[in-house]
């Protein structure tokens, strides 16, 4: 065993001051060590420091949380105010902001239907008064004026409604809704191929808004790209459904552009082929709804490849 270590300190009238510190790990408290008594209040400390931590960052994570659902669906959620001051205030603000902004776009959808409807009860009145004209040639060019407005008019309210739409989601079989979706082109006699992957594919998604998303870029692809190539890749975090023509393409520049109510391609996208530039906002709208992404690149070999990509 080693001796002992001494520290000695030398005082007036040749005294001296002699400390030992191993002695002091004697020293016992409540019939413990001291030294395990230390350990003790550290381990106490640190937990308490620990749940400290948490009651402060569990509301950041439920507001972060309720951030990304609003996101998706406008919708708003109240969330409880709890936390330090600073927190409850800005939990406070972001309740007060999304119920402000759930207020404005319900109510741009309330206009955007009310006038719709207005506009189709004029349209059929308008449509009736046409059909009376004596002129055939009038005629028929009248009659085509009051398609396009009807034409724009469905699908002005059909963007309205989807713009970040909550609608009711359920399992899907992603395989199916495509195939039923192709089908039905096919058998209008529309120049469209799906190649079903071997695995069945489900999502959670509303049906009926993601088959109206795919179904715009169908036609997209078949009246400007000439055909629709239908797939399905699967990975472990995302799921793409892909739609391919082998058209001119479009411009890496104007990908993000496009996107954008009433754009288009003017060499492509005429107002003379009966678009009114909404088909791919509405898509844009269904899929950032599905808190996935719409994404455009060039065909290998040339056209144009849409891809639907959504959370697996």
């Amino acid at each position: 065993m080693r001796d002992p270590i001494e520290i000695i300190v030398g005082l007036a009238g040749r005294r001296s001051l002699v400390l030992r510190p191993a002695d002091s790990l004697n020293i016992r408290l409540f019939g413990f060590p001291s030294g395990f008594v230390a350990s003790l209040v550290g381990f106490a400390v640190a937990i308490l420091a620990g749940l400290a931590i948490l009651r402060e960052t569990r509301p950041i994570t439920r507001l972060a949380a309720a951030v990304e659902r609003f996101g998706q669906g406008m919708q708003a959620e109240a969330l409880p105010e709890t936390g330090s001051p600073e927190t409850r205030s800005l939990v406070r603000a972001f309740n007060a902001m999304q119920s402000r902004i759930a207020g404005l776009v319900q109510g741009r959808t309330f206009v955007v239907a009310a006038i719709a409807h207005d506009l189709r009860t004029h349209l059929t009145r308008l449509r009736l008064r046409v059909a009376m004209l004596p002129d055939d040639a009038m005629r028929d060019r009248a009659e085509r004026d009051v398609e396009d407005m009807q034409a724009l008019v469905e699908e002005a309210l059909a963007y309205a409604k989807s713009t970040r739409s909550a609608a009711a989601r359920a399992p899907v079989d992603l395989v199916a809704l495509v195939d039923d979706i192709a089908r039905s082109r096919i058998e209008a006699g529309a120049p469209v191929v799906f190649t079903p992957p071997a695995e069945p594919i489900q999502v959670l998604a509303s049906r009926l808004a993601l088959g109206r998303a795919l179904g715009n870029l169908i036609d997209n692809a078949v009246a400007y790209g000439g055909s629709a190539e239908l797939s399905i890749e699967a990975g472990r975090d995302e799921i793409g459904i892909f739609v391919e023509d082998r058209g001119p393409g479009i411009p890496e520049a104007d990908r993000e552009r496009i996107l954008e109510p009433f754009e288009r391609l003017e060499a492509s996208r005429g107002r003379d082929t009966g678009g009114a530039g909404l088909g791919l906002a509405i898509v844009r709208e269904i899929v950032d709804a599905h808190g996935g992404r719409l994404a455009i690149t060039a065909r290998p070999g040339g056209g144009s490849r849409f891809g639907i990509v959504l959370p697996a």
